[in-house]
């Protein structure tokens, strides 16, 4: 899924694919075919135009946080599907230790 982040003052300042949906404030869903957002300024559900002196660049700090934030989006992911995983696993071994009626 793609989505743009945008920062305090609704400007966008990423662009990303993510592997699944997410539900944050500041991350808006996009079509895979919409063009880019970055520097623009998502207003009432639309894109529009900022003037240069308005878009401020992310700091060596913004970029970092924003890292931080989806790599730890994918490993509560990855930490999911290890769950159900395990789940699944779980529930094999239990149907194969009550007489082999695999229903899983």
């Amino acid at each position: 899924m793609r989505y743009a982040q945008i920062n305090q003052k609704g400007i966008c300042i990423a662009d990303s694919f993510l592997s699944g949906e997410v539900i944050a404030e500041n991350m808006i869903l996009l079509k895979e075919d919409e063009p880019s957002p970055l520097t623009k300024k998502y207003v009432n559900g639309v894109w529009e135009e900022v003037e240069q002196q308005q878009v401020q660049m992310q700091s060596d700090t913004e970029i970092i946080m924003q890292s931080i934030t989806e790599l730890e989006l994918q490993n509560d992911e990855a930490q999911l599907e290890r769950q159900l995983l395990a789940q699944q696993l779980s529930d094999l071994e239990l149907s194969m230790l009550e007489g082999g009626n695999i229903n899983v």
